[in-house]
């Protein structure tokens, strides 16, 4: 038996106070995080159950608990009712500096992104917030339609995807494979739709039992509601786009760079 909680514990450096005692918690994370990291806990499988885990190390059911609710929320394990505890992948990462593409940033890091239709339609009777956001009272007859998409990393289903477009008159989104095709560069090429920029609005939200089922995890799931406001060159919006996204499997950032403040030496 390893017990953690009666051993020593080796020091690490603390630029305030000097020298502090490394907690048997944070050691459990650590030693944890390896056997994931060298490939011991694979991917895809159940660890050891909690009691097996409180036997070896010699420590209590309840930092069993705190330290794979760390690791979970870091991304490296998902804790389920039914299955137990399993381990993940690392949550991907997404920048919020720049305009974006889900399925060019994907590639680039190395994944390989997809996208499945689950839906294509005019939109009759665009609620007040489209009408609003879209502007529709400065088009004679406009034209409203909603595509919706599940995009999927590694066949793992990470986003349920609603595009609400605006055009001047009827179109015919449907000729075109939205499986495949990039998004932005069929509506510049073929509508002349450029993208000059774009703004997002994110809340935290729980899944319906619908969306959760698409996205495979358990109905109240955490996610992120991504809403996008997408201008063309002439400042007009004609996006509304509502990205339902894995909280579980995502994170985003911002890069921070300094800015002068009044006052402060050049």
């Amino acid at each position: 038996m390893t017990n953690l909680e009666n051993r020593s514990s080796p020091t690490l450096n603390n630029s305030l106070s000097g020298e502090f005692t490394a907690s048997p918690q944070r050691r459990l994370v650590e030693i944890f995080e390896g056997k994931i990291k060298q490939g011991e806990w694979k991917l895809g499988e159940l660890i050891p159950r909690e009691v097996d885990l409180m036997e070896e190390y010699g420590v209590s059911r309840y930092m069993i608990r705190l330290v794979l609710d760390e690791l979970a929320q870091a991304g490296y394990l998902v804790r389920t009712k039914k299955r137990g505890t399993v381990v993940s992948q690392p949550k991907l990462e997404q920048s919020l500096s720049s305009f974006y593409s889900f399925a060019i940033d994907m590639a680039a890091k190395g994944y390989k992104p997809a996208s499945y239709v689950l839906g294509l339609e005019e939109v009759l009777h665009p609620d007040e917030t489209t009408n609003n956001l879209l502007s529709l009272d400065k088009y004679r007859q406009p034209r409203v339609y909603n595509l919706r998409r599940l995009r999927v990393v590694n066949e793992e289903p990470l986003v349920v995807e609603s595009s609400f477009l605006v055009f001047p008159e009827p179109v015919d989104l449907s000729r075109f494979d939205w499986h495949v095709l990039p998004f932005y560069e069929v509506l510049e090429k073929e509508f002349g739709l450029k993208v000059e920029r774009a703004t997002e609005y994110l809340d935290p939200i729980t899944l319906t039992r619908h969306d959760a089922h698409l996205l495979r995890v358990e109905s109240g799931a955490p996610a992120f509601r991504v809403e996008r406001l997408t201008y063309d060159v002439t400042g007009r919006v004609f996006e509304r786009r509502i990205s339902l996204i894995r909280g579980d499997r995502y994170r985003f950032y911002v890069e921070l760079p300094k800015r002068q403040l009044i006052g402060e030496p050049g």
